[in-house]
C-alpha cells in the first residue's frame, strides 16, 4: 500500500532555506522508529520511504510518503502518534498543528492510471530541489529518460504486483515522449554543509506513443507523487506533484 501523511508543522524556519529540514527530519525519524527497523533501512537498497518540506500560505508542510505496509506501521504511525518534532541537532522544535492522510493500494493504483485511459500531456511540479546521479556527475535538467529510469526502477523495488522497468520500454518513451514546455531553474539542496546541484520548477510532459505507454506514464508519475524521482528521495529531495 501506498501512503501519504501530510503534517502541518508550526515553528521558525527560513522560508528560502526549507530544504535544510529534510535531512533533519530524517534523522528525527531515525531516532523516534524501532533501532531494528531503522537498522534494516540502512543496509537496504530499497528506501521504502519518501519526505519532503514545503511551504503554503506561510504554513510548513511535512510530507512523509511511505511504499510499503510495513514503512507505514513503522514510520506513518509512528510519526502520528506525536505532537511535536524536536531537532535535537539543532536545538529547535515544531508542533504538529493537524494531520491530513490518505492512501491506495498498488492494485488500484494499477486500475485508475494503468487500465484505463490516460492524458497525453501530463504536467508535473518539481517541488523541491531535484537532480539524477549519471556517470559519477549531477545533472541538472530533467529528460525523459532519466525521469521515467528513475520511477520505474523505484516502482519495481516498491511493488511485488508487477514490475515495469524494461530497457526496450525506456527507449520507447525516449522516442515518444518528449517536454514540450517547462519552467525551471536552477538551485542547490543543502546537506550537512555542502551543495547538491538541482533543479526546481514545472514541466508539461507530452507522450506521442499507443495507449499503453501513454497509461503507463501515467501510472509512473502518480507514483511517483509517493516515492519521489532522481536522488535522496528519503532526505527530502524529489519531491514532486502530478496534475
Amino acid at each position: 500500500m501506498l501512503n501519504s501523511l501530510k503534517i502541518e508543522l508550526e515553528g521558525e524556519i527560513e522560508k528560502s532555506r526549507s530544504d535544510l529540514l529534510g535531512s533533519l527530519f530524517q534523522g528525527f525519524i531515525m531516532e523516534n522508529i524501532d533501532k531494528n527497523y531503522a537498522d534494516k533501512l540502512h543496509v537496504s537498497a530499497l528506501h521504502p520511504y519518501s519526505q519532503y518540506v514545503t511551504m503554503s500560505d506561510d504554513k510548513i508542510i511535512w510530507t512523509l510518503n511511505t511504499l510499503n505496509n510495513e514503512a507505514k506501521e513503522k514510520i506513518a504511525d509512528r510519526v502520528k502518534q506525536m505532537e511535536k518534532v524536536n531537532i535535537k541537532y539543532k536545538g529547535k522544535e515544531y508542533k504538529i498543528v493537524s494531520t491530513k492522510e490518505g492512501s491506495i493500494t498498488y492494485q488500484s493504483l494499477v486500475k485508475e492510471s494503468y487500465l484505463k485511459d490516460g492524458i497525453r500531456r501530463l504536467k508535473v511540479s518539481f517541488l523541491t530541489p531535484t537532480s539524477f546521479k549519471q556517470n559519477g556527475r549531477y545533472v541538472i535538467f530533467p529528460t525523459v529518460r532519466l525521469i521515467f529510469q528513475s520511477l520505474m526502477m523505484k516502482f519495481d523495488k516498491s511493488s511485488s504486483d508487477m514490475e515495469v522497468f524494461d530497457k526496450d520500454i525506456l527507449e520507447t518513451f525516449e522516442d515518444c515522449t518528449e517536454i514540450t514546455m517547462y519552467k525551471l531553474r536552477s538551485t542547490y539542496f543543502h546537506l550537512d554543509g555542502t551543495k547538491i546541484p538541482a533543479f526546481i520548477g514545472d514541466i508539461t510532459i507530452t507522450v506521442k506513443g499507443p495507449a499503453q505507454l501513454v497509461n503507463l506514464a501515467n501510472l509512473l508519475l502518480r507514483f511517483g507523487t509517493y516515492s519521489g524521482v532522481g536522488i535522496k528521495t528519503g532526505i527530502g529531495m524529489g519531491g514532486i506533484a502530478f496534475e
